[in-house]
């Protein structure tokens, strides 16, 4: 479960460069473990659990899926009069994310063997471009 959705590292740095992380669909928390229930302690599980974003719910940490950061990147940018088009291809090498025109190739593309890393990527790149 856990490389479908981004992970609280990389949620941390998208809210930290300012990208709204509250409409996720999921979110990671730390739950008491037995032990606290049991006796009364305040203490959390070592690895956080995952669960489906509920209005009203506090959300400890929210996390982006792969959907969430589809619906986030645009459809096409335009680079020098020039239209780019999202591409999400995937072949026996890995994952691709681009943004791809016939005839002009890439204005950037992301490799990775999961797709959620090359979504994420392409996502860096279009807030660090100003393409959003």
């Amino acid at each position: 479960m856990k490389e479908q959705v981004l992970s609280i590292e990389q949620m941390k740095h998208l809210a930290s460069i300012g990208v709204d992380i509250s409409k996720a669909s999921m979110h990671w928390q730390y739950l008491p473990t037995a032990n606290s229930i049991l006796n009364g302690s305040c203490e959390l599980s070592k690895e956080p659990d995952l669960f489906v974003s509920q209005p009203g719910m506090k959300h400890e940490y929210p996390a982006f899926t792969l959907q969430d950061l589809i619906n986030m990147l645009p459809s096409s940018i335009s680079h020098r009069h020039i239209d780019y088009f999202l591409s999400i291809r995937k072949n026996d090498y890995g994952c691709m994310v681009a943004y791809h025109t016939a005839g002009h190739g890439n204005i950037f593309l992301s490799k990775s063997k999961n797709i959620l890393d090359s979504a994420y990527e392409i996502l860096l790149w279009v807030i660090e471009n100003k393409y959003n």
